[in-house]
């Protein structure tokens, strides 16, 4: 056959081109994966921050003292948890983080985080991490009562 004849393409090119596609996913798809344990990290403390808000604003609007418990797993492998009470502690809702994310330090009691009728807090600094060891933190301003996500110590 003539050079203009022939259509397609060999099953030797076919192999070659998909053999290199797969070492380009290989080499692609682990970025991916742990691009994705980031932004879940990210995205619990955005949430928790705008519960925080939630606590204050129901503390100003309200006024009453709402709480956010931090509280640890009872037992392995359960999820790490934070729960909103009013004044008295009552629980008025439980939130779960995500698997794989934690608290910076390991807490021997529950810590918690006050907002009070005057927009004001207890105030405070706390850490979450994921699995694979990056961390995140949440300062809690004690005269503004909001919270602030920073990825690391050094931010102002």
């Amino acid at each position: 056959m003539s050079p203009r004849g022939r259509r397609g393409f060999t099953l030797f090119e076919l192999i070659v081109v998909l053999i290199l596609l797969g070492a380009a996913a290989a080499v692609v798809i682990p970025s991916f994966t742990g691009g994705f344990g980031g932004i879940q990290l990210d995205t619990a403390a955005r949430d928790l921050v705008t519960r925080m808000k939630q606590a204050r604003g129901a503390a100003v609007s309200r006024q009453r003292v709402h709480r956010i418990f931090l509280l640890s797993p009872e037992a392995p492998g359960e999820p790490f948890a934070y729960v909103l009470t009013d004044e008295y502690e009552q629980p008025i809702k439980r939130y779960v983080l995500p698997k794989g994310i934690s608290y910076f330090e390991e807490l021997s009691e529950p810590v918690a985080f006050s907002f009070y009728p005057n927009g004001r807090s207890s105030g405070g600094r706390m850490g979450l991490k994921n699995e694979a060891g990056r961390k995140i933190f949440i300062d809690v301003s004690p005269i503004t009562g909001f919270g602030k996500v920073r990825r690391s110590l050094d931010e102002s």
